[in-house]
């Protein structure tokens, strides 16, 4: 895992790169949304004592106003039959990921810009995500994701997935 958790920070990293400075009127640079996400990263997770299995069973059934672009496939030195999968996802308001399960995808998610509001099998409550919040996706993980907010949300997600 330490090896996939290294190989995100990599690609969060390079995928910021492209964008890192922004030029200003007056010629001053400025970090953008992304390189702050990912400097100011940390996970969120349910809060005490509202863990339970099963807690929820589902959300919304279909996705909805959910765009999305694979950055990069980056093939696993251990099982060449596998790789790390760099995704950005943008999640109109209002939109939805639908219920989904990670027992063959494991992975992440970074909230870069926006917010969104997850509801996950193994919580009691919904949990609220802003930008530099990370998700992890377990195997045990089922969830399905909100935007209840007026602007888009952007993720980056990173997931070990079949080649």
């Amino acid at each position: 895992m330490m090896r996939v958790a290294g190989t995100f920070a990599a690609l969060l990293t390079l995928s910021a790169c492209a964008t890192m400075e922004r030029v200003l009127p007056q010629d001053e640079p400025r970090i953008d949304a992304t390189l702050e996400a990912i400097q100011n990263a940390r996970v969120r997770e349910c809060p005490p004592g509202r863990r339970l299995e099963n807690a929820r069973i589902g959300s919304d059934n279909e996705s909805r106003g959910v765009t999305g672009d694979e950055i990069a496939l980056v093939p696993l030195a251990s099982d060449p039959q596998r790789g790390v999968r760099l995704r950005r996802l943008t999640i109109a308001p209002g939109g939805a990921i639908a219920w989904h399960a990670h027992d063959v995808n494991q992975g992440m998610a970074l909230i870069v810009s926006g917010e969104m509001v997850e509801f996950r099998n193994s919580c009691m409550d919904e949990i609220r995500y802003r930008a530099g919040d990370v998700a992890r996706e377990d195997a045990d993980t089922a969830h399905g994701w909100r935007n209840e907010s007026n602007e888009p949300a952007v993720l980056l997600v990173m997931q070990v997935v079949a080649r």
